[in-house]
């Protein structure tokens, strides 16, 4: 690899600092101990009666036979009382973004709004599209922001990193730039105090390894819901690909970029709520997941596990999330997630990416037992109406289990070649029921949502 360029360091260096401390100590969650020593004084009186035996004439005087004592006592112990608040501007597993204008039609991999919607051509089909808008994507996996103190202790400036990202600018792989573990500096300017935020952002970001960039951009940004995010980006790419085993020599490249992205269980904190309690947190989803499998016994005939008839066919979803709606009676939402799939059986089933889902939530047994009746609906890459209802066991803060009934009908996939297990699907319908799991998966009650707080 080639020397690295001496302006990307001193960045390194400043961030570096600037966020050592807060990452190896408390990276999500900061804690604050008050320690109390408490003194309790306490005056006691104590009174003893002693009766002279025998016979006591009427109309004789005796000496008065209480004692009373006055004792003074005092008490040290310690209190300890802890306080838990958010350390970290912002927090993400995953943001998509779709770029315009980084590559020709011809050269361009067709990623498609968001990066998520691409071209799924059949086999027999090569030919690409005579026009496409979104001919690029820019992929973020693991973003880790945090308050960034310097520049006179200004507000809204967050310092952090990518656990990776990727630029693919064109379907050529040696045109790809990738960064691990960037480091990126940005200032918001908000226009809502409420959630969702509404801000405006520069920043800029450089990489090492394997890639060597600096990324210049601006953007919009309106979230966080439930870590649901929306972003309008432009920006400025110019660095040079890596050396690669087969002697590639680098290339350099500047790229301008325009872009529309969404991310998904991606969390934001305002500065000042770095000062609130995790308790006092304003909430806004019914539920936030890493993702939910359940096994099916369906209706349909030909089930997807050869060594099974009983269990024919599963539904699972990645990073789900259902908003409360601040309208209507409470627990009506509105969902989505980054992947819903349901499979009915061999010849059935369809897949949804960023599906749209509305239904109604309710607490049957307080923090304990829940109820989720929805009905989604599948528009890319399958075309398909998913109804279903839960019963929810909850066992803990990320975990639960549930049963499931529900009904799917529609058409399996558009390039149906895409996928070997359902290619001679065309259109499905069935109903089933079964059994699944949610995988850190946090559930909310009323009272923890800030529509709802009085």
């Amino acid at each position: 690899m080639k020397a690295l360029p001496w302006w990307l360091l001193p960045l390194y260096v400043l961030g570096g600092c600037a966020t050592a401390t807060d990452i190896l100590q408390s990276p999500l969650t900061r804690v604050e101990r008050d320690t109390y020593t408490i003194l309790q004084r306490d005056t006691t009186w104590y009174t003893d009666y002693h009766n002279p035996p025998g016979e006591t004439p009427r109309g004789v005087l005796f000496p008065n036979a209480r004692k009373e004592e006055l004792r003074y006592g005092a008490t040290f112990y310690d209190s300890v009382v802890e306080r838990y608040y958010p350390n970290f501007i912002r927090l993400g597993l995953f943001e998509s973004v779709g770029l315009l204008g980084v590559s020709s039609t011809a050269e361009g991999h067709l990623w498609g709004l968001f990066g998520l919607f691409p071209e799924l051509l059949n086999a027999s089909n090569n030919t690409n599209p005579t026009s496409a808008l979104f001919t690029g994507a820019w992929y973020r996996f693991g973003v880790m922001e945090y308050h960034f103190p310097w520049f006179f202790q200004s507000r809204d400036w967050s310092v952090g990193s990518v656990g990776l990202e990727v630029f693919a600018l064109s379907q050529y792989k040696e045109k790809w730039a990738a960064g691990l573990l960037p480091l990126y500096i940005r200032k918001r300017w908000y226009m809502r105090d409420v959630p969702p935020y509404v801000a405006a952002t520069i920043g800029v970001g450089t990489s090492l390894f394997p890639s060597q960039y600096l990324n210049l951009f601006g953007s919009l940004e309106a979230g966080s819901l439930g870590g649901l995010n929306l972003r309008a980006y432009a920006g400025f790419l110019w660095g040079q690909t890596p050396e690669n085993s087969q002697n590639l020599q680098a290339q350099s490249y500047a790229k301008p970029y325009l872009g529309l992205g969404v991310s998904l269980a991606d969390f934001l904190n305002r500065e000042e709520e770095l000062q609130q309690e995790w308790s006092q947190h304003r909430h806004s989803a019914w539920s936030v997941g890493l993702g939910q499998l359940a096994s099916l016994k369906t209706t349909v005939a030909r089930s997807v596990w050869a060594t099974s008839s009983l269990i024919s066919g599963l539904v699972g979803r990645i990073l789900p999330v259902q908003l409360a709606l601040p309208v209507g009676p409470p627990g009506l939402y509105a969902g989505t997630a980054l992947t819903s799939v349901v499979v009915l059986g061999l010849d059935a089933g369809g897949i949804g990416v960023l599906p749209l889902r509305i239904g109604y939530w309710h607490e049957l047994v307080p923090a304990g037992l829940y109820g989720d009746i929805g009905a989604e609906a599948f528009y890319y890459p399958s075309n398909a109406l998913h109804l279903s209802g839960r019963l929810i066991l909850r066992l803990s803060n990320t975990m639960n289990l549930f049963a499931t009934a529900g009904f799917a009908n529609g058409s399996a996939l558009r390039g149906r070649d895409w996928w070997d297990i359902l290619q001679q699907a065309t259109r499905f319908s069935g109903w089933y029921i079964g059994i699944g799991m949610g995988f850190g998966e946090r559930l909310f009650r009323a009272e923890e949502l800030w529509y709802y707080r009085q």
